[in-house]
């Protein structure tokens, strides 16, 4: 079942100006800042409103998405927060979805990326509990 949107992601140059932006100005608290995946040199940075169940991850485009480098400072990307991601998937495929990327686990919890109807690569996360 899908949740709710657990996450955008707005693209930056620099991680902690855009941290200080939107926790100084904007008043939101800093929920994560930790390594994006071991001996990283970019941080997952997850912050939001006080409360809010969507986050906004400030994410430093790597050599891993050099695409996005192009879309700092434009409309930016959605992610769908999900339980049971495997069961997720099948459903999805048994309904025609295609799939961008297959559910990938890493220390952080699962991620999966779908094509919608326009094209729009969207991506499905089931966040580590615990």
């Amino acid at each position: 079942m899908i949740n709710r949107v657990g996450t955008v992601s707005i693209y930056v140059s620099d991680q902690q100006r855009a941290k200080a932006f939107y926790t100084e100005k904007l008043g939101f608290e800093l929920l994560t800042e930790a390594p994006l995946y071991p001996g990283a040199s970019s941080l997952w940075i997850a912050v939001a409103p006080k409360g809010a169940q969507t986050h906004v991850i400030l994410y430093l485009p790597d050599e891993n998405w050099e695409h996005y480098k192009g879309v700092v400072g434009k409309s930016q990307a959605v992610t769908l927060d999900v339980t049971d991601m495997q069961g997720v998937a099948a459903d999805l495929k048994a309904k025609g979805v295609q799939f961008a990327s297959e559910p990938d686990v890493q220390p952080w919890g699962t991620y999966a990326t779908i094509i919608d109807s326009e094209g729009n690569k969207i991506l499905l996360v089931e966040s580590r509990s615990g």
